[in-house]
């Protein structure tokens, strides 16, 4: 529990002097932060329950939207307390620095730092809280319900101010340990939900080009697949009747081997072509002989006779010389074209036993594969827009499995809570009047809704008293290990009830903190219970938090006053 709170700026004015007002110490249960008979406004009292937001890692003390003490009260450190068993663990916290924690000795002397973060989890394993997926602010920031923080709307006991509704209900079912099994089906919703919006947008963009859009091109796509299909059958009959149908499913690998059986017939032709020339050198069918020089010299008599034999012998020698190496050209030509053939041999014969005859056109197989893959490009279409269909249902079959569960434990968490409210409020009125009741459903939108409220009455007061019955109800129901509620929340609720509700207040185990006014306007049951609860008692003209009221029009000197005192 938080046991102590202590600042060096917290003061008394007495005739003009400001007196330091020491250790505010708490107690379980009940704390009262009591202001004055006139009820008077800007003396500390929200002040000091953000104070204690502050202690619980809250920030709205240094939010200069919700609080002004940084721009009056300048730097200064909060000093502070928890009490777990007999074990008391001291801290601090500068508003300077709200995002480092102190942990200190117990008179406050700093001996190491952390974060804000690892404070708050330290404060979830002090108070014991074993709730998974939720954090200890979560947890109580928004029941710590204090003027300025947008969390003490009568109506809307779940709103902590932004929030969205659906997600203030998720942190309700957290907080009662129903979200866990709640998220098992929320995990298989937006797994589907996520890849039918990123397959629709790829298909949108035209990533996912395989895809059929609408049920109007899947239909076309079907007829389309149909005729085509009655022609393959037509054009396998006109071609060869001894194809079967095994044979027709394998044309299309025939077709790649045919491609590459005319690509090693045109190699071979070439490398054949290669040999003859090699063989009609090397046999000499290309060296004059002497009838030839003889036939010259009859065309071309002045012709030097002796010079053509010279060049003629020279030819001789050179084909005598090149012949060996022809000779090895010749068998690496052999060896080529008969590798070649083998590997022509190996295509023919799988062709064979895809059942597929060697001697089919080739203009047969092009055709054929051109009007496969049309078949194949349609029905991976009509397929992608079966998974899309499907994908779409499991997400509706999700979504509908999401709500239902959700639907069921919310029915569980309405009836606990409101069973709560129901044994509290009799403890009010003896019985007598309607309990204030928290109801679910789902919006225009299918997101959770809840209403708050008292059947045949909705004034301001049963509404109040309904918010602080929801909170000791939370306070009783979960893990929950403290509520806070300011002075406005009590003003417009009548004396009976408020008697009542102070002794709901002083049964709690748990520590509740209040802001209370005007104690002497109240029955003794309440007047006793403030006196006897009173942490801090508040007052204007010198009694305030700070010994001042920075509501006042000229408050520089006694900010000079106070921070002098402080020097």
């Amino acid at each position: 529990m938080l046991y102590e709170i202590e600042c060096s700026k917290f003061a008394t004015r007495v005739n003009g002097k400001f007196v330091p007002r020491g250790k505010i110490r708490f107690r379980e249960g009940l704390n009262t932060v009591l202001g004055d008979k006139a009820a008077q406004n800007s003396i500390g009292k929200s002040t000091f329950l953000l104070i204690i937001d502050f202690c619980f890692g809250g920030g709205d003390y240094v939010n200069e939207k919700i609080s002004n003490a940084k721009e009056n009260v300048h730097t200064h450190t909060i000093n502070f307390a928890f009490k777990f068993g007999d074990r008391i663990d001291y801290f601090c916290r500068c508003t300077a620095t709200p995002d480092e924690v102190g942990i200190c000795n117990e008179r406050y002397q700093i001996i190491d730092t952390q974060s804000i973060a690892e404070f708050r989890d330290y404060l979830k394993k002090a108070y014991e809280i074993t709730l998974p997926i939720i954090s200890f602010r979560d947890i109580v920031g928004r029941y710590l319900r204090i003027y300025g923080r947008e969390n003490y709307a009568e109506r809307f006991p779940l709103k902590y101010g932004d929030e969205p509704v659906a997600d203030a209900i998720i942190a309700l079912e957290k907080l009662l340990n129903v979200y866990a099994f709640i998220q098992e089906y929320k995990d298989v919703y937006d797994n589907r939900a996520a890849r039918k919006s990123a397959r629709k947008k790829a298909t949108d963009l035209g990533e996912m080009t395989n895809v059929a859009r609408t049920r109007t091109q899947y239909k076309a796509n079907e007829k389309e697949i149909a005729v085509l299909e009655k022609q393959l059958e037509e054009l396998v009959n006109h071609e060869d009747a001894d194809l079967s149908g095994t044979n027709v499913a394998n044309v299309d690998k025939a077709a790649e081997i045919k491609g590459r059986l005319t690509v090693l017939t045109r190699k071979r032709s070439r490398l054949r072509s290669q040999l003859n020339s090699v063989k009609a050198n090397m046999e000499g069918g290309l060296v004059p002989g002497e009838d030839d020089l003889s036939e010259l010299a009859e065309f071309f008599p002045e012709v030097d006779m002796q010079k053509l034999s010279m060049i003629d012998n020279f030819h001789r020698k050179m084909h005598t010389i090149l012949t060996g190496e022809m000779s090895e050209e010749i068998a690496h030509l052999e060896v080529l074209i008969d590798a070649v053939s083998d590997e022509m041999k190996k295509l023919e014969e799988e062709q064979r036993q895809l059942g597929v005859p060697v001697n089919i056109s080739k203009k047969f197989m092009q055709k054929y594969v051109e009007m496969q893959r049309r078949i194949d490009i349609l029905t991976a279409q009509n397929r992608g827009y079966n998974a899309t269909t499907q994908l779409a249902a499991e997400t509706k079959v999700a979504k509908k499995n999401l709500e239902d569960v959700r639907e069921q434990q919310l029915k569980e968490v309405q009836a606990s809570i409101n069973q709560e409210m129901t044994i509290l409020n009799d403890f009010i009125y003896d019985g007598k009047r309607y309990a204030p009741e928290i109801s679910f459903g789902n919006g225009r939108t299918g997101k959770p809704t809840y209403e708050f409220e008292t059947l045949g009455d909705k004034g301001a007061g049963t509404n109040f008293k309904g918010l602080i019955i929801f909170d000791l109800a939370m306070l009783r129901l979960s893990q929950l290990p403290v509520i806070a509620h300011d002075s406005n929340i009590f003003k417009n609720i009548a004396d009976l009830p408020i008697d009542k509700i102070m002794e709901l207040y002083k049964q709690s185990k748990k520590q509740i903190f209040i802001a209370f006014d005007k104690e002497n306007a109240f029955y003794e049951i309440t007047r006793n219970i403030v006196r006897e609860t009173t942490v801090i008692e508040l007052k204007a003209d010198g009694g305030e938090l700070f010994g001042w009221s920075w509501a006042e029009k000229n408050p520089e000197e006694k900010k000079v006053e106070t921070e002098t005192t402080e020097n």
